[in-house]
């Protein structure tokens, strides 16, 4: 079974336990409140409705060892999937149906027998609503709390499960009104202080960049440190005075409203950088690369984030992180060096689940110095937009006349927030680079699909045989692109896509002599992907979660330059997160568990699908505060963010203020 399969049967074990135990709890309350039977009849539906009780509290052991065999099971695929379970869930709800079962059966099977039942009812019914109480805290270990457990939220949870039990003794025992009211009171409390207690955290809290910002407002942070440790990411820029190899290379951009008419859905109000998508930036390695951002009339604000592009920190276009977010009639400047040649794009990181999805994105291609080997070039970033969805700038069909024989690059790109799938069909083709870097001697490959995350790039090559060559996507029937030999493109082929499997990029390539990073330190860190109830800028919400916490209350991964971090990203959720590590690519090690046995694999956005568990390793070597987030924006903005923060670096940047800077 996979690990998601594992996860949804011990919540139906679970659930199962908490239903058997309550059904249990009503039969056991009826049967002793009965009485001795006055007839035949009486004592008949008296015996039965023990033996169901009986028969409903064996139930609960059965699905009590249930989900003990499959937290077992589910123990295999890492402690991330089990930990509330085994130190918490099973344990409390264990010792209660122990209780339970000596408690409440013998009575029960005394009245089935025909027999007067043994113990008092409150006694009796109290056991079994222990052992309902107890499975439900378990579910709620599972379901509320999440991965960490922790001592005080076990420990309330131990004491909501004690209060029910009291709860039910003293009306099952008819101790009065004024311990009624005095133990329903104490519960209310204990129920109101966790809630207020996890509203307080979240509007009170400092955030998980708290410390940058301490550091940067206090001068004495900097005095009582050796000179230099302390930069602001406001410094980590390209200098003005930088050399560049290549020529300068400067674009303009314009951020504005603007309605684009889309072939077959009409006109869309869209946000754009002058046109969708964004003009292209395609410059070559060495060149010095100069972006000028100007915001007409986005309200919201704006920035340019390069994604992929391990720009200095202060380039990296985060609002309230690198920089405040360019209101109408502001400008940004950016300047970068192009000194790694591949397939990139760019889009905003203010507010970006609302401004990608509107059109705020674009395209980077970095051609290596010496050029590239295809004659033919070109960059498809696939784009949903007012309920059509775009490959490069078309709705529809696109057709293109190549020479039989030329090398071709198609440079895929997902700028959407979901994975999208795409097929190659009409030739045999390599996928020659991945999140722009090149793979070690890909080999051909046909009917296989290419499945993108959120973010992602690759780079397909192949040679144009003497007959059309079609790429298409799930995600449309009508966009697509479709190539032809010779010297115009014909518009009378038809090439149905194939139905082939998805190719795994961890077993592609040919592998090479160890890539692994190597420095003067070790980080390990984890990460626990998840949604669960949460309060959000102080109200509820059903979040996404790292750790059991959202964004900005996330701790961040503190490290020092040159470190190598090993970062384990556990998904216990139902949903797949594309995780993007800005400033940084990282190695994929593994992928539950199986190492990875292709071509060494450098991405920046990495697909943690429900229930895996990938082990990834970069080196430390670019200062600054770099956000790590899920790339469905949408995810990110409802709390899947953190950040990796270097020691010794600040900002004086924040969320909110004058700027509404909003990082996600």
């Amino acid at each position: 079974m996979t690990t998601t399969q594992l996860i949804a049967l011990d919540l139906v074990t679970a659930t199962a336990t908490v239903a058997c135990w309550l059904a249990a709890g009503v039969l056991a309350a009826g049967t002793l409140a009965s009485g001795a039977p006055t007839d035949a009849a009486a004592d008949a539906a008296r015996r039965r409705r023990a033996r169901h009780a009986l028969a409903l509290i064996a139930s609960g052991i059965l699905a009590l060892l249930a989900q003990a065999a499959v937290v077992v099971l589910l123990s295999t695929r890492g402690w991330w999937f089990v930990q509330e379970k085994v130190v918490f869930a099973l344990p409390v709800t264990l010792v209660a149906t122990v209780a339970a079962a000596l408690l409440a059966g013998p009575a029960l099977v005394r009245i089935a027998r025909g027999r007067s039942a043994s113990g008092s009812r409150a006694s009796v019914t109290t056991a079994v609503v222990s052992a309902c109480a107890a499975s439900v805290a378990g579910l709620a270990a599972r379901q509320l709390v999440g991965y960490p457990l922790t001592l005080g939220a076990a420990a309330t949870l131990l004491l909501l499960t004690t209060l029910a039990t009291w709860l039910s003794y003293v009306i099952l025992a008819g101790l009065g009104r004024r311990l009624l009211v005095g133990v329903a009171g104490l519960t209310a409390l204990v129920v109101g202080a966790s809630v207020g207690s996890a509203w307080l955290g979240d509007v009170a809290a400092p955030g998980s960049l708290a410390a940058a910002h301490a550091a940067h407002a206090g001068e004495a942070a900097a005095a009582t440190t050796p000179a230099g440790s302390v930069v602001s990411v406001a410094d980590l820029r390209t200098p003005a005075e930088a050399s560049p190899t290549g020529d300068v290379k400067r674009f303009a951009l314009t951020a504005q409203q603007q309605v684009v008419t889309l072939e077959g859905v009409g006109t869309v109000n869209a946000w754009s950088y002058g046109s969708v998508p964004g003009p292209e930036v395609r410059v070559t390695e060495g060149d010095l690369v100069e972006v000028t951002l100007a915001n007409r009339d986005i309200g919201a604000g704006v920035t340019i984030h390069w994604h992929g592009y391990d720009v200095p920190n202060g380039e990296d276009g985060v609002a309230g992180v690198t920089q405040n977010a360019v209101l109408p009639g502001e400008s940004f400047t950016y300047r970068f060096t192009a000194d790694d040649p591949g397939t990139y794009w760019y889009h905003t990181h203010q507010a970006s689940a609302e401004g990608v999805q509107r059109g705020l994105y674009g395209t980077l291609v970095v051609l290596p110095r010496g050029g590239i080997a295809e004659a033919v070039d070109l960059a498809l970033p696939v784009h949903a937009l007012g309920g059509a969805l775009l490959m490069g700038d078309a709705t529809t069909e696109q057709r293109r006349a190549v020479a039989a024989g030329a090398r071709v690059r198609i440079r895929l790109i997902n700028t959407d927030q979901v994975p999208r799938r795409f097929r190659v069909t009409g030739t045999a083709f390599e996928v020659a680079a991945v999140d722009g870097r090149d793979l070690n001697r890909p080999t051909a490959i046909e009917d296989r699909a290419l499945r993108l995350p959120a973010g992602g790039r690759l780079d397909v090559t192949l040679s144009m045989p003497n007959s059309p060559v079609r790429v298409t996507t799930d995600a449309s029937p009508r966009a697509g692109l479709t190539l032809s030999p010779g010297a115009a493109a014909r518009s009378d082929t038809a090439i149905e896509p194939h139905d082939g499997p998805d190719l795994d990029l961890l077993g592609y390539g040919t592998p090479e002599a160890a890539a692994m990073p190597e420095g003067s330190g070790t980080v390990l860190a984890s990460m626990v992907l998840d949604r669960l109830p949460r309060f959000r800028h102080g109200l509820p919400s059903v979040a996404y979660t790292v750790d059991g916490a959202v964004f900005p209350h996330i701790d961040s991964i503190e490290v020092t330059e040159g470190d190598v971090v090993r970062l384990t990203v556990a998904n216990r959720g139902w949903e797949t997160h594309p995780m993007h590590v800005h400033g940084h690519h990282v190695l994929v090690l593994s992928r539950n568990g199986v190492p990875a046995s292709g071509s060494p694999l450098w991405l920046d956005t990495f697909d943690v699908q429900p229930g895996e568990v990938w082990e990834v390793a970069f080196l430390a070597d670019n200062p600054g505060i770099w956000m790590d987030h899920c790339h469905n924006l949408d995810h990110a903005a409802e709390g899947m963010m953190m950040a990796l923060r270097y020691r010794g670096v600040t900002t004086s940047f924040e969320q909110g203020g004058a700027h509404s800077n909003r990082s996600e």
